[in-house]
């Protein structure tokens, strides 16, 4: 009878199993595959009562050296570049995301990607420096960093760059010449390929428009950034409008950027557009669901291994019900992975 009982006890196990795999399509997980919000969500873990905006991520995971513009450090009046560890996890059991400020999980890339943060503190200056990029270079088993911001220590704003390329140290900070001009000029991209800089500046007109510059792909970063002679800059007509466009970021073929032109929902908006057949398409606004009566800015796109049919996009926005000033938020976006 013993014998009967346990083995009843035994098939009820196996049928209970079976049901759960067919329940949870055969992964043995409720949420086998993840997804992201569909409304901006606050990342409280990096905002405080100051401006906390201009962020940078290099696509690399769950895993993410997420470094932003803040003017916390001043009380709210200089704005320096931070650095501070991103980790998106999403629970396959109970289909919870947490977006977190901590190196959990970080294992060896936590001391690799603390050198990061000796880097932002050689940039910091009297002035305001926005507008980071942080490109990440892989030699083998190293990994190099380089920086690319905008700093109006000298007047205008001017875009710079710092790398470890070449030393085991960053370098002081270069100018970016064949992109300056003797006005504003900030928010450098490169474009999927590595071909062209696009930026933002206000040589021409009151306002700012989006430019570019061809490069060259087979050259190191750091001889790129420290060429200085003279390159051809263009305007980029199709993507400008008449008002301020502003903080443009390519990820794949796609470009996001911040605008306050006509037709938005108030103040900045975020807009996004698609290179196809060798051109940009028309910029289309995000729509309500993400943008807001209120200040939306600088957003980027990063790849952080949650959705197939989805990426993460994170911005600034000084909307109500934030910590202060503005703060920085996450949303998903459709975006087709076609490497998975």
């Amino acid at each position: 009878m013993k014998t009967l009982n346990l083995s009843f006890l035994l098939i009820l196990l196996i049928l209970s199993v079976a049901c759960d795999e067919t329940r949870y399509g055969g992964g043995g997980y409720k949420y086998n595959t993840g997804s992201l919000p569909e409304t901006p969500v606050n990342l409280e873990d990096f905002n405080t009562e100051y401006d906390d905006y201009n962020s940078t991520a290099p696509t690399l995971g769950y895993l993410i050296p997420f470094c932003f513009s803040t003017n916390r450090n001043s009380q709210g009046n200089d704005f320096d570049v931070i650095y501070q560890p991103m980790n998106v996890n999403f629970d396959k059991t109970t289909g919870e995301l947490i977006v977190s400020n901590e190196y959990s999980n970080w294992g060896i890339y936590k001391e690799e990607y603390n050198i990061i943060e000796m880097g932002v503190d050689k940039i910091k200056s009297v002035g305001n420096e926005f507008g980071p990029n942080l490109i990440i270079t892989r030699d083998f088993n190293d990994t190099y960093f380089s920086l690319l911001y905008a700093s109006d220590v000298s007047g205008d704003f001017q875009i710079n760059f710092i790398s470890n390329l070449n030393e085991a140290n960053f370098t002081a900070p270069k100018e970016v010449s064949f992109l300056n001009s003797e006005f504003d000029d900030l928010y450098p991209c490169f474009n999927s390929d590595n071909t062209k800089i696009f930026f933002c500046s206000n040589r021409e007109e009151d306002n700012f428009d989006f430019y570019s510059v061809n490069v060259d792909s087979d050259m190191d970063l750091e001889t790129l950034l420290s060429d200085d002679t003279l390159h051809e800059v263009n305007k980029e007509e199709a993507l400008s409008s008449t008002a301020d466009d502003k903080c443009p970021f390519i990820f794949g073929n796609k470009m996001v950027f911040a605008s306050n032109r006509e037709g938005g929902f108030g103040g900045y908006d975020l807009y996004y557009c698609n290179y196809e057949n060798g051109k940009w398409s028309q910029p289309i606004n995000f729509g309500e669901g993400i943008n807001s009566e209120f200040d939306e800015y600088r957003p980027i796109l990063i790849d952080e291994g949650v959705s197939y049919t989805q990426t993460m996009m994170v911005f600034s926005s000084n909307r109500t019900g934030g910590k202060g000033g503005f703060d920085l938020y996450f949303v998903g976006i459709d975006y087709e992975h076609t490497y998975w």
